[in-house]
């Protein structure tokens, strides 16, 4: 019961902080999310700690403010989209550092340096294209596209927990994460169909057919999201990826649906809506 009291509060508190954020402007919504990306590259890097692979923690920092910021220019339209291209240099850059790093198993190191921008940075950085929706807002300020897919999320989550406690028996993916049932992730997938169409009714410049589809690849993108970090905190033997949220371990943990679901929503909403 403790537990659960600590979780509920805990997730009060980040829901209310998170909204007060994104909601304020654009400028306390980037604090934050430089934030949680910072902290959640630390927790990737901590991961191997024990291991013999060593990541650049350095560069894996510098990579992954400079992908937001750029990100975060263009997608507000003061620089344009070409300036992504500087990217490219920086993870050649990796490549190059670990010359002078002398350390064991430098392709490893090469690897998991650079995947932390493709697992974290990258796909945190084009949450910045939500906020700057050119549908909604031309490339001004609109952070309702990001709360309806955190409510997405969300919301499937509560509904995949609630029918997986009540009636499932068949897993879903029993090697990696056992709790899961098929019968919570459609419990869970048609919450979200009902909360995608009630989110249509405020966002109608999006059309519902398109929120409905957005939230069956939101579920299933942020499934798949859930179960590598499952398989990621196997591999390493650990139960949570960090202790900075109570009751919800870390990060990682907590935000490992969205590294998956944004790079889905912002590829249909600019191939199918914009």
């Amino acid at each position: 019961m403790k537990k659960l009291i600590t979780r509920t509060v805990t997730g009060i508190v980040l829901v209310i902080v998170m909204l007060t954020a994104i909601i304020a402007s654009p400028y306390s919504y980037a604090l934050l999310f430089l934030i949680i990306l910072i902290g959640g590259v630390a927790e990737y890097n901590k991961l191997f700690k024990l291991s013999e692979v060593k990541p650049n923690q350095v560069l894996s920092y510098f990579i992954a403010v400079i992908v937001f910021t750029l990100s975060f220019l263009i997608a507000h339209g003061i620089l344009e989209f070409t300036f992504l291209f500087g990217l490219f240099p920086l993870l050649l850059l990796v490549i190059a550092a670990e010359l002078y790093r002398k350390k064991e198993k430098p392709v490893e190191n090469i690897a998991v340096t650079i995947f932390s921008a493709v697992y974290i940075a990258i796909p945190l950085s084009l949450v910045n294209f939500l906020v700057f929706p050119e549908i909604l807002s031309g490339n001004n300020y609109s952070p309702k596209l990001l709360i309806a897919l955190f409510s997405i999320i969300w919301i499937y989550d509560s509904g995949a927990y609630l029918f997986g406690v009540s009636i499932g028996k068949h897993r879903l993916f029993e090697r990696i994460s056992p709790k899961k049932s098929w019968e919570g992730a459609i419990g869970g997938t048609l919450t979200a169909i009902v909360a995608a169409w009630f989110i249509s009714g405020f966002i109608p410049e999006i059309k519902t057919v398109h929120w409905i589809a957005i939230s069956i690849l939101t579920v299933i993108s942020s499934t798949f999201g859930d179960l590598t970090e499952s398989m990621f905190k196997r591999h390493f033997g650990i139960k949570d990826s960090g202790n900075i949220l109570p009751g919800h371990g870390g990060i990682l943990d907590r935000f490992d649906s969205l590294f998956f679901a944004t790079p889905v929503a912002v590829m249909y909403l600019k191939l199918f809506v914009e």
